[in-house]
Formats: structure tokens, sequence, C-alpha cells
């Protein structure tokens, strides 16, 4: 609002004497008068003061709310660091948990394989034991058979049920002919062996080693050969078989052998089939056999 005020004043405004008039103020044509027009222009003023005052207040709240949320943000970015922190111990720790277990398990997989090398080691060792407990058995065996023989039989001789035998195994080179196999117990004083009952059999079949099956040569001579002119098995001895023998199955097959047919023992499972007939030319062990002194 712009108050034109010039010097076109009524007279009156000022005019003393005239009592009970108010002074005024002209306005482009118009007069208005002075006091509503201070009160009004006042009003107006103190309305702008206020919302002058209000935007201020308005704009210092929003200051306010901008630093408060400032500050804020600066707490979460703390405590987001510190969580960021928290979480970074917390992986170094499962990091190290994991590394720790991880050295566990390497430590029971090698105290696993101890265990399991110990117990191979304790197994092999109980089975050396066991077979020198055997040893041991078959040691005091002979050591009672050589003192049972003391005397009665001659050095390599064994003594078994009132006879001495003696098995060309401990000889180095122990195969010959049939023919030489009974010189060579002639010439110890005895002679190849005579089987005359289940009882001698028997013996014989736990006395000689199981090995013998498994010889190129197998079998071990004994007394026994088949006489032709008479058709019969004779023995050493000049007896002839009286019984049937212990044949092996589908034994005796080789009564016409071109260089006569000689009987050898192998030993098998079953002690009463132990009997095979071959040519006497052929290498084998050999079986003799004296009476004891």
């Amino acid at each position: 609002m712009i108050l034109n005020c010039d010097n076109n004043v009524d007279e009156t405004t000022n005019n003393p004497g005239n009592k009970g008039s108010m002074s005024k103020v002209r306005v482009g044509s118009r007069s208005f008068p002075l006091y509503p027009v201070v009160i009004v222009s006042l009003g107006l003023l103190n309305t702008i003061l206020m919302l002058t005052a209000v935007v201020i207040g308005i704009y210092c709240g929003i200051f306010s709310e901008v630093s408060a949320s400032d500050q804020n943000a600066q707490t979460l970015i703390i405590e987001f660091k510190t969580l960021c922190e928290m979480f970074a111990d917390v992986i170094q720790s499962q990091e190290e948990a994991k590394q720790a277990l991880q050295k566990e398990l390497r430590n029971n997989e090698k105290n696993k394989l101890q265990m399991e090398q110990n117990k191979t080691l304790c197994d092999r060792l109980q089975r050396q034991i066991e077979s020198l407990h055997v040893e041991k058995a078959t040691l005091q065996s002979k050591l009672s058979d050589i003192q049972d023989n003391c005397g009665r039989c001659l050095p390599g001789w064994l003594l078994i049920n009132h006879t001495c035998y003696f098995h060309s195994i401990s000889e180095t080179s122990a195969l010959k002919n049939w023919w030489d196999s009974r010189a060579d117990c002639i010439s110890r004083g005895g002679n190849l062996t005579v089987i005359n009952s289940l009882e001698k059999q028997l013996n014989l079949h736990e006395f000689l080693p199981k090995g013998l099956q498994q010889s190129k040569h197998r079998g071990a001579w004994i007394g026994l050969t088949y006489d032709r002119t008479v058709h019969r098995w004779v023995w050493s001895n000049e007896v002839t078989l009286s019984d049937q023998g212990y044949w092996n199955s589908g034994e005796p097959n080789n009564q016409e052998a071109p260089d006569g047919a000689c009987v050898a023992i192998v030993n098998k499972k079953t002690p009463t089939r132990t009997w095979f007939d071959t040519s006497c030319d052929w290498e084998k062990e050999w079986l003799c056999e004296m009476e004891p002194n």
C-alpha cells in the first residue's frame, strides 16, 4: 500500500479551532481518517512479523530435525561399524574353530591309522606267538620221541609204535627209483616199509609230511610190487598182500607197466586211501623200516 501524503491536506486537519474535527490523509483522490489507517498498517506489519517468525520457527525446526537426523545417522554409522567389527570377529572365530576342528580330525585320522597299524602288528605278533607255541609243542614231541628212541633207533630214524622208520626227505638228494630205494634201506640195516595193518597205515599217515602230495615226483616208495608170475602184490619181505590194501581211488592201474609196477604212498586227507602204483623206474622219496634195538 502507498500512502500519498502531500501538502494538499485539508486546512481543517491541523486547525485546532475546529472542535470535533479528525485528521485525515489523502490517498489518491480520496481522503481517509489518519488513525484507522495507522492501526491497519500496524496490524498488517504485526501479521507480517508473526508470519516471518512462524517461517523462521519452521526453518529452525527443520534445521533441528536435520541436525537430529545427522546425529542419528552418525549414531547408526557408529553402530554399523561396531556390528561390522563384531561380525569380523565372529567370522575369524569361526575360521579358527574350523581350522581347529580340521586339525583335530587329522589327528583322529592319524590315531585311527596308528591303531590299525598297532592292531595289525598285534595280530602278527599273536600269530607268531601261536606259531612258536606249535613249534614248541613239536619240539617237545620230538624231544619225547628222541628220548624214547634213545638206544633203540639209529640217528635219523624215528620210533613209531615199536618200529623204527627212516624217511629219505632228510637226505639232500632224496629221489631214487624203487630198486635203488630198497638198496638204500638195506644198506641202512632195514628194508622198504611193509604196511600190513590199519594201525600201521594210520601211524604213517600221521608221520609222513603233507607236502608229499605237492611234490613233482609225488609220493614215497614202500615195499610193495606186482609179481607178474603169480599176478599178485608182494611185499619186500616176500609176503603176499592178503587184504584189499589202502589204495587211492582208481588204483591200482599200472600192473602191466613195462618196467614193473611198484607202490608209493601219498599223504592225502583220507588216511585209508593213500596208495598208488606206477612204473618202478620213477624217482621218488622212499620210506624204510627196521626193528628197534
